[in-house]
């Protein structure tokens, strides 16, 4: 077995939410500088509760704050190109809000968002999306 330097993190957590609104639109964000749309969600701290985590994520990115967190409906590994930095586990929710879509109000980490549906995702040359993060989408538009 390797020897990990520092104890170093094998892998990381992160969290997204798939919101989607009463027409079974899915909420998505583009990246602030990245130019790629991403889900509501982020990295789990170091002992936080996984449901308390994606939660908090929500309300940070987003300002939704009635939010029910649903069962996990995919789980995917996302590798990263930079020397060093962990592989990533994402772990998908599907989730629901009882408040209009018209109240978000982003952090910095985000340009805009928008609603989009099954035909906006697979239309890979409008929209730049994380390869596990149209796989999860994918099943998200699956499970009506």
């Amino acid at each position: 077995m390797p020897a990990y330097e520092n104890d170093a993190a094998l892998f990381s957590v992160s969290q997204k939410a798939i919101l989607k609104d009463k027409k079974g639109r899915i909420l998505m964000m583009e990246k602030a500088g990245k130019g790629h749309w991403d889900l509501p969600g982020g990295k789990l701290d170091e002992g936080e509760d996984m449901i308390e985590g994606i939660a908090r994520e929500i309300l940070e990115e987003t300002n939704l704050e009635k939010v029910t967190i649903g069962p996990i409906i995919y789980a995917g590994r996302r590798s990263f190109e930079e020397e060093g930095k962990p592989e990533r586990v994402m772990i998908f929710y599907a989730c629901e809000s009882d408040q209009k879509f018209d109240k978000i109000k982003l952090s910095d980490e985000h340009n805009e968002w928008r609603l989009m549906t099954a035909d906006d995702v697979k239309n890979e040359k409008k929209y730049e999306i994380n390869p596990v993060v149209r796989a999860a989408l994918t099943q998200a538009f699956k499970n009506k």
